[in-house]
């Protein structure tokens, strides 16, 4: 018998959303997982400037506890499963689009050690065959922390998101899939899918994991 193996039925692996046992062989226990395919999609009131949003769920109960698990307690290997969620619901994109992930505040990414956004960004890339560009197409100027701020606070004074340099040769005239984790206000979608129409992008379409309702 393999060490690790050994070690698993010595010391049974629990379920990263509930704590309960899971098998080792899998990243979540049967429960959260049925609770994760029961939630319904969620389309209606895409924030302005974007033309179609789809979330895979309320930003409650088990999808609320795997995104956590993900960012806050940096179990990035979950982001195979949230991607695979995310791109079940991406819906089409048209000829020559591409997925374009929302810009990380860059202290909360300093802090945090990893972008999980891009992270996502990239595994969706991959199911849906979608290129992300090389280079980042957009920047997000100052401290961008929208966490913990209230919903008046967050709709008057949004992220700070504008198009690179040059952004115009690689987004004019394409579709753009753009990529968060979750939706609170649309705030941050918004001022994203605002940056990207300036760089001539045609459409503009959101996929998010979770939004609050």
């Amino acid at each position: 018998m393999e060490p690790g193996r050994f070690v698993s039925l010595l010391v049974p692996s629990r379920c990263p959303l509930c704590r309960r046992y899971r098998d080792p062989g899998v990243l979540v226990c049967g429960e959260c997982m049925r609770c994760l395919n029961r939630s319904p999609l969620l389309r209606k009131d895409p924030p302005e400037r974007v033309d179609r949003i789809v979330s895979c769920g309320d930003h409650q109960g088990a999808a609320r506890e795997l995104l956590a698990a993900f960012k806050f307690r940096h179990l990035t290997k979950l982001a195979g499963l949230i991607a695979g969620f995310m791109a079940d619901a991406a819906g089409p994109v048209g000829e020559g689009g591409l997925l374009v992930p929302v810009p990380p505040a860059r202290l909360r990414t300093w802090m945090r050690g990893f972008d999980p956004v891009a992270l996502l960004a990239d595994e969706i890339s991959t199911l849906i065959d979608l290129p992300v560009p090389v280079d980042p197409v957009l920047v997000r100027r100052g401290s961008g922390r929208q966490r913990g701020r209230g919903r008046s606070g967050r709709i008057s004074d949004p992220p700070d998101i504008e198009p690179v340099e040059g952004a115009g040769m690689i987004l004019g005239g394409r579709e753009a899939l753009l990529i968060d984790d979750v939706m609170t206000t649309g705030a941050t979608l918004s001022a994203a899918a605002g940056a990207l129409r300036k760089a001539g992008v045609s459409r503009v379409y959101a996929l998010t994991f979770t939004r609050r309702l």
